[in-house]
């Protein structure tokens, strides 16, 4: 146990410098801090256009609570959670998140490279899990903070038009959206940081793996390969109180065996989801130490 203290001591001490700089260097670029603000841009909008129109809203009292509704006479909590999760699911998630979280991985690992230090590193006392670990921490933290901030000002800014028992209903969504976020980051970091550590012109490789690899092979029986399948298996029990199935998510494929064809889900156990997500991400953090430590700079 002792050894085990010293070590965790050891981590701690090289680990937390390398931590808040690379927290720093993410939050900071001038790539995070144009997508913060273009993802922000909708939410002022939205939140202003509740604020021209708040009065002309018309409210029902649905089980003792003022339920706001549309023109329709449906509640309006209904369609502003539905946008929120169309929003969230198909843009934020596996568009957004995943740019922020690759420009992130180049900032973190580039800097090294640009100032020539990374040799320097590999030479000292220090070793190159200390270096990464806290990098991929750095990235983790970065891209759930660049997206969800501007995510949950989303939420907020689309249920507020549904009034305050909108906000409450649907809370579930937001904490699904924002967990599977945090998975996301974890996992598109560790992915990206290993690119970053393989190849010398890293943004190009690192871009076409997410067109390619995550956007087109993620229909079919073929998407079992990608992190976005996992993804989608650990938020889609979340969503199942909004009527969400596994067709919605891309998570079913056409079943011709029978007489007729069906819709057959093929969404993996959402513990068995976040197992293998962090799996991953612990052998591409193995894999970029072993690089970086045998790499020719």
């Amino acid at each position: 146990m002792g050894s085990i203290g010293k070590e965790l001591e050891r981590m701690l001490q090289v680990g937390r410098p390398v931590f808040l700089d690379g927290i720093r260097q993410f939050l900071l670029a001038r790539s995070t801090l144009i997508i913060a603000a273009l993802l922000l841009t909708p939410c002022l909008l939205s939140g202003w256009y509740w604020y021209d129109n708040r009065g002309e809203t018309e409210t029902q009292v649905i089980n003792g609570e003022e339920v706001r509704v549309g023109f329709d006479g449906e509640p309006l909590h209904e369609f502003m959670a539905d946008m929120f999760y169309g929003l969230a699911f198909h843009v934020y998630l596996p568009m957004v998140m995943a740019l922020v979280a690759l420009l992130g991985a180049a900032e973190l690992l580039d800097s090294e490279f640009q100032k020539n230090t990374m040799q320097l590193l590999r030479t000292s006392p220090v070793r190159m899990y200390e270096i990464l670990l806290p990098k991929l921490l750095a990235g983790t933290v970065g891209t759930f903070f660049a997206v969800g901030v501007p995510l949950t000002c989303l939420y907020f800014a689309l249920l507020v038009h549904a009034g305050s028992f909108g906000l409450r209903e649907h809370l579930p969504l937001l904490w699904a959206a924002l967990g599977t976020l945090l998975l996301a980051s974890l996992a598109y970091s560790g992915i990206f940081l290993l690119i970053n550590a393989l190849v010398r012109r890293p943004l190009p490789v690192s871009l076409v793996y997410w067109l390619v690899w995550e956007v087109i092979m993620s229909g079919g029986s073929s998407q079992r390969f990608t992190v976005m399948h996992y993804l989608r298996s650990f938020a889609l029990p979340r969503l199942d109180y909004l009527g969400i199935v596994a067709d919605d998510l891309n998570l079913a494929i056409e079943n011709t065996s029978g007489d007729l064809p069906e819709l057959v889900s093929i969404a993996t156990d959402p513990l068995q989801a976040v197992a293998v997500l962090l799996a991953l991400t612990a052998v591409t953090m193995l894999l970029s130490t072993r690089l970086l430590e045998r790499k020719q700079f």
